[in-house]
């Protein structure tokens, strides 16, 4: 009995009474096929893997994209609102009564009524019928607080700086006290009213009563501009 190895095809021949027979075979190329169809297969799975990443990557930038669409959409709409207002504010501020040195138009009912109070309510009345812009929803007064003793006055069309009040105080009451002189006549008022009105009159230049007169005002503005 001979054997014969045939390494060439990866099998063995048993030669027996000269008739060949397969007694075993050694299929390298299946285990070769098996190493190959591994890999394959890990190789599958990364891929899916891969794909599967990219798409949730992909996902992940359409969300981010349609937010940043979404911000963007909002903030023109910012804008657009913020330009509307400064248009409106501009409007608004046409209309708003300067605050100036001036002869205030009242009708003659109204200054007697404002001089019945004789104290801070008198102004304040004028100053409502006067100065109260009923247009704007913003700024409803001449006047603007802009910190603990800052203030602005419009004059000229625009804003202007007034620290601690003095300039805005000084044209109020003047503007007042000249309205109240003009109307406190002794055909409208008897003796005693006349003299108490007067007394009151004078009493506005008093730089003192004056910052007790302003801080009334700057209360009367900060409740209209809530």
């Amino acid at each position: 009995m001979k054997n014969i190895i045939k390494n060439h095809f990866n099998y063995y021949l048993l030669i027996m009474d000269n008739k060949p027979k397969i007694i075993k075979v050694l299929n390298k190329s299946k285990e070769y096929d098996s190493d190959q169809d591994s890999i394959v297969d890990t190789n599958k799975d990364i891929f899916k893997k891969i794909v599967s990443i990219s798409s949730k990557i992909l996902e992940t930038q359409e969300i981010i994209l349609e937010k940043i669409k979404s911000f963007d959409e909002r903030l023109q709409n910012i804008e657009k609102k913020i330009e509307l207002t400064s248009k409106n504010n501009e409007l608004s501020y046409n209309n708003l009564k300067e605050l100036k040195k001036e002869d205030l138009d009242v009708i003659k009912e109204d200054v007697i009524k404002a001089l019945n109070y004789r104290d801070y309510r008198s102004v304040i009345y004028i100053f409502k019928n006067i100065y109260k812009n009923k247009t704007n929803l913003e700024y409803v007064y001449p006047i603007k607080i802009t910190g603990k003793r800052s203030f602005e006055y419009y004059n000229n069309m625009k804003w202007n700086n007034d620290l601690y009040g003095h300039y805005s105080t000084s044209i109020i009451c003047s503007n007042v006290q000249n309205l109240f002189t003009k109307y406190n006549n002794i055909e409208d008022f008897d003796s005693n009213d006349f003299i108490m009105n007067q007394q009151f009159i004078c009493k506005l230049s008093d730089e003192k009563y004056q910052k007790s007169i302003f801080r009334n005002i700057i209360e009367e503005v900060r409740i209209n501009n809530l």
